[in-house]
This record gives structure tokens, sequence and C-alpha cells, in this order.
């Protein structure tokens, strides 16, 4: 569980320290500046994640195929993948280009609306190649080859780093461009995520050959796509929704002030770093409970299960303590205004109570997703959400009073909740008869791929 989850976690982290860094560098600008950039970042990732959770339907179909011995099927499985995810990108990117008013009509400032959907147009540049780069890197979580996708988004980081200094504040012959800067750096950052993947997905010599992928354009099974659309939809749905609540969230506080959703946004980013740890180790647990479940062995998939949670309980333990004993010098890494820190060391320490539910949730959603349950989280998340969450932050934010405070404690009970809900659906091992792709292409009859058969044990 630890080898293949440590270099999911690393890749996540490196991924949310693009964002880590748009964010610090961005704070130096100024309060609106950071607001602007958060909840742009949070709009987007909200149309995104749909994508996303559609997308993530690779991973399950391909960990079930590969521990089913049905190698050929992986490639095609990410074939039926990149022409959902070309579908899904191209919806995205006009919804996002006309999304300009609803900035001005969320009920923010108007420095902060402006600001973020000039942050916005700029990251949009990479948007085309995003879901493809989800693809690929969902295709390979699947097979258990996590190194690979560690490394590119090391890379990536190192380049969005360089560019982010120098877009935001200028050098040389390069023009200060602000927070388009920002978001220019991280489109092209993301652009030499997807080309690294393609390179070494489809190289001359690449070891995936025996996969499929090189057929990965053949004729549509739309048997195939039918059942992926069905099994992934529900992840889409479910997480659109579940980062939608956060986004309305988000907005709620603006109304308060700029300072407020600043300290948020300066808060989600430290809490990023334990939410993207939780989604590595969310990812090993797709994987394993996927390929036991294509294996036919139903207990060893729980067993994966449990391990995954105690897992990340062990990292949210570790995060928690880290946020409650340097809360204001986490804060002051993200903003110089002192305003903005000390509203945002108060969300830190709560913070720190809600990482260790939100890693739960997240990890045995992960669990339940390898198995192909993804109807029954979407549930959770429309009742805990929307029908409990949103309307207790609400309450606590503005009628009672407590501002951003209030916010942190109704997301508090919201995760809380999903976490118990969904530890015990996975508890109760229900999934364990579900099969989301149980017929082959191959001529041979199915058989468990062994060690060798996976890339990252291959020669290339």
């Amino acid at each position: 569980m630890i080898t293949l989850a440590a270099p999911v976690v690393i890749a996540k982290l490196s991924f949310t320290a693009m964002g880590i860094v748009d964010t610090a560098m961005v704070g130096r600008l100024g309060p609106t500046a950071q607001a602007a950039v958060g909840i742009s970042t949070t709009f987007m990732f909200t149309l995104y994640v749909f994508g996303l959770g559609l997308i993530g339907v690779i991973n399950t179909f391909v960990s079930q195929n590969h521990g089913a011995g049905r190698l050929e099927r992986c490639g095609v499985v990410l074939g039926h993948g990149l022409r959902i995810s070309s579908a899904i990108g191209a919806v995205t990117l006009i919804i996002l280009l006309a999304s300009g008013p609803l900035f001005h009509w969320a009920g923010l400032s108007e420095g902060v609306a402006d600001q973020g959907y000039a942050y916005l147009a700029f990251r949009l540049i990479g948007l085309p190649g995003v879901f493809w780069y989800w693809a690929y890197n969902a295709y390979l979580e699947g097979l258990g080859e996590t190194t690979t996708p560690m490394l590119i988004s090391l890379a990536a980081n190192g380049i969005n780093i360089g560019l982010d200094y120098a877009l935001i504040f200028g050098l040389g012959p390069i023009p200060a461009m602000g927070v388009q800067g920002a978001g220019l750096a991280t489109a092209l950052s993301n652009g030499f995520m997807l080309v690294c993947f393609l390179v070494v997905v489809h190289r001359r010599r690449s070891p995936h050959r025996k996969f499929g992928v090189n057929a990965i354009w053949a004729p549509v099974n739309w048997d195939l796509l039918r059942r992926m659309i069905r099994v992934g939809l529900p992840m889409g749905v479910q997480l659109f929704l579940e980062i939608g609540a956060f986004l309305v969230i988000s907005i709620m506080i603006g109304w308060t002030s700029d300072v407020a959703l600043a300290a948020n946004q300066v808060a989600l980013r430290v809490m990023s770093v334990s939410f993207m740890t939780a989604w590595g180790v969310s990812v090993a647990a797709t994987t394993l409970v996927g390929r036991h479940q294509g294996e036919g062995e139903p207990e060893l998939a729980a067993a994966a299960g449990r391990r995954a949670l105690w897992l990340v309980f062990g990292f949210t333990m570790f995060y928690g303590a880290l946020f409650a004993g340097l809360p204001r010098t986490l804060a002051s890494l993200f903003t110089p205004f002192t305003t903005v820190a000390a509203s945002a060391t108060t969300l830190i320490y709560v913070a720190a109570v809600i990482q260790v539910f939100d890693g739960q949730q997240m990890v045995a959603y992960g669990a339940l997703r390898g198995a192909g349950d993804t109807r029954w989280p979407l549930y959770v998340v429309v009742t805990l959400s929307w029908a409990f969450g949103v309307p207790l932050v609400y309450v606590l934010t503005i009628p009672v009073g407590l501002g951003v405070l209030g916010a942190w404690l109704g997301i508090l009970a919201m995760l809380a909740s999903q976490a118990l809900v969904l530890r015990y659906r996975f508890g109760s091992g229900r999934w364990k008869t579900i099969a989301v792709d149980g017929d082959g292409d191959t001529d041979a009859p199915p058989r468990a791929a062994s060690r060798s058969e996976t890339p990252e044990h291959q020669a290339t």
C-alpha cells in the first residue's frame, strides 16, 4: 500500500504546489488579488471536477482489467476515456469562456470579480490539454505505475515556480502581468505535463504497447463506452456537487469582506497539503480495491481499503499536529497582511480537525470507487453537502453572525457526517458483488497479471 501510495501522494502534493505558489506569490499583490485568484480557482475547479470525476472511471476499469489479466483491454479503456475527455473539455471550455458575468452576479467586490476573470482567462489557455493529461494519469495509476506521474508533476512544478515569478512580477524583457501571469504560468505547466505523458506512453519502445495503447483510436465499443459513462457519471456529478458546495460557501464568505475571503483561501491552501495527501492514498485505494475485485478476491479488496483508511489516518494526525502547532507561521507564508494572517490563523486551527474527517471520507470514497460503487456516494453528497452542509454554513455565517469562522465550523460538521456514512458503507461490504467490466476482447481466458507485467517493472 505505501509503495503504491507514496509516489501518488508526492505527485498530488507537487500538483497542488502549483496553486500554493500562485496563492503565495499573488498574495504579495494584496488581499483583493489573492481573493480573486482563490475564488477563480475554486470556480474553475468546480467545473473541472465533473470531467475529472468522469475521467476517473479509467482508473477503475483499467485496474479491474489489469487484475483480471485482460491486458490489451487497458489500452481500449484509455482510448474511450480520451473520447470522453475531449467531449468534456470542449463543453467546459465554452462554459468558462462565457462565465465572466457570473463573477459580478455572485455579489463579489468589483476588484475581486474583475481580477478573478482575468486570471481565469489565461488559465483557459491550457484547458484543452488538462483533461487528456488526467486521462493518461488515471490510466497509469490504474496499472499501478505511480512513479512516472510523480516525476512529471515534480518537473512541472519546478517550471511553474520559475514562470510564476517571471510572469507575475516581470523579469528582464518579460513585463509584469500580475494575476494574469499566474494563470498563464499554470496553463503552460499543464501543457508540459501532457507532452510528457504522451511521450511516456506512446514512444517507440514503450512497455505500454502490450496494453493496447497503439489502438486507442480503434472503432468505438459502444457497450464499453456506455458502461464507463454509467459508472463514471455518478463520480463526476458527486465531485461537481461536492466542490460546488465549497464554491457556494466561498461566495457566502465573500459577502462578508475581501479580507475574510482572502483568509479563507489561505487556510484552504494550507489544508490542501493534507487534501492532496489523502487524495493520493485514495487513488491507491481505488487501484488496489479495483485490482483485487478484478481478480475475484473481494476480501483482499476489503483489506486493502482498511489499510488505506489507517494510512490516511496516520497522515492526517501528523498534519493536524502541524497545523495546530504552527498556525500563524503557516498563514504568514501566504500573506504579508496582518489582518488576513490573523483571520487565517483561527481557520487553520479548525482545519487541523477538519482534515482528519476529510481524509477518511476521501479514502472511503476512493475504495468504493475502485469497486464500482459510485451511486451511493452521490446520494451521500446530495444529502449531507447540499441539504445539510450548505444551509448550516449559511446560518452560522450570516444570521448567527459568526462570519468566516462559522462557515468553517459548518464545513467541519458536513465533512464529519460524510466520513461516518461513507466508512459505514465500505464496512458493510455491499460493494463486493459489483463487477464493472466483466467481458474482455482477448482470446485467452482472463488471468491475473504478474508483477512483471506492470510497466514500472519492465525495461524500456
